[in-house]
């Protein structure tokens, strides 16, 4: 009987304020990979469902899972099957700030692995990950899940994964706007002051602390940034002003997602009304909206039965 080989991976919302290219959450929004040996083919096809169907390539040496999964097998020294069909199920939306491109890489890597001898740790994972994606913010919750804190040593990526409990929500909005990494990064100085260094020092050690005690009331401090949201923001039309209403209808705190357009709401109670408040603001300002109320995704990754 042909088995089929199926990766699960969450969603992630990056740099979370203070924490640049540092610090990310996974989050319970999920792509669904599907890999199926056919040795009667001589391809593998790609078929691509839900969320950028209409604009992902289909061909398997450019699609993002298919070059993920060749990247392993050239790791592990074992080829991939030469036939099959790579499904992809897509519930994150792409081009939006919530880990699309790095859920792509790590399915790949998971189906990759696990067809070519699963002779890769975790850590391997994340390494390569890194390697492909160029940062480790949002691939690194994608495997660990949790809020995971991630730094570059000699070369390899380590990272410590924290668990959130369900009492926290965390309201993700999605403009019909696209800011590319390329566009976003451009918008950053060259470089900045002392001073605004120490300020993310502080705050980013704060956010983490707050989170890990559950002190919530204190996460609007946390997000507080001076490397990347003040110029970030501007790409993103009424973007202050959806920050501001999430606020006002309750959040705990509110910031971009990675590096946008999605805006991220922290909520403990009122989470509808906060995210209708964000969708509506961006409504009035011409601009089409989505959102979701999301919890963390605390295991990450995973090969489902």
């Amino acid at each position: 009987m042909t088995k089929t080989l199926h990766a699960q991976i969450p969603a992630t919302s990056a740099n979370v304020g203070s924490g640049f290219d540092a610090v990310g959450i996974a989050l319970t929004l999920y792509n669904d990979i599907y890999f199926t040996e056919e040795p009667d083919k001589d391809t593998i096809t790609v078929e691509i469902e839900g969320l950028g169907a209409n604009s992902l390539p289909r061909d398997f040496n450019e699609n993002m899972v298919g070059q993920a999964m060749k990247a392993v097998a050239i790791k592990n020294r074992q080829p991939l099957p030469k036939g099959g069909t790579l499904r992809l199920v897509n519930a994150i939306p792409p081009a939006r700030g919530l880990g699309s491109s790095s859920a792509a890489l790590v399915g790949g890597i998971l189906i990759g692995n696990a067809l070519t001898g699963n002779k890769m740790t975790r850590e391997d994972m994340l390494t390569m990950a890194t390697v492909l994606e160029g940062h480790p913010d949002n691939v690194a919750p994608a495997i660990y899940g949790g809020l995971s804190v991630s730094i570059m040593v000699d070369g390899k990526t380590l990272t410590n994964s924290i668990p959130i409990d369900n009492d926290l929500s965390f309201i993700a909005v999605s403009p019909e706007v696209e800011v590319s990494t390329e566009e976003a990064r451009k918008a950053l100085p060259k470089t900045i002051d002392y001073q605004s260094a120490v300020f993310n020092v502080s705050r980013v050690s704060f956010l983490v602390s707050s989170l890990f005690t559950k002190q919530y009331d204190r996460i609007a401090y946390g997000l507080q940034d001076k490397l990347h949201v003040p110029y970030r923001i501007r790409l993103i039309p009424s973007g202050d002003q959806v920050l501001q209403k999430a606020i006002e209808a309750g959040a705990l705190g509110a910031t971009i997602s990675g590096s946008g357009s999605t805006l991220i709401a922290f909520a403990t109670d009122q989470e509808v009304q906060i995210m209708d408040a964000m969708i509506n603001c961006f409504n009035d300002h011409g601009i089409a909206a989505t959102g979701h109320i999301l919890k963390c995704s605390n295991e990450g990754a995973k090969l489902a039965e």
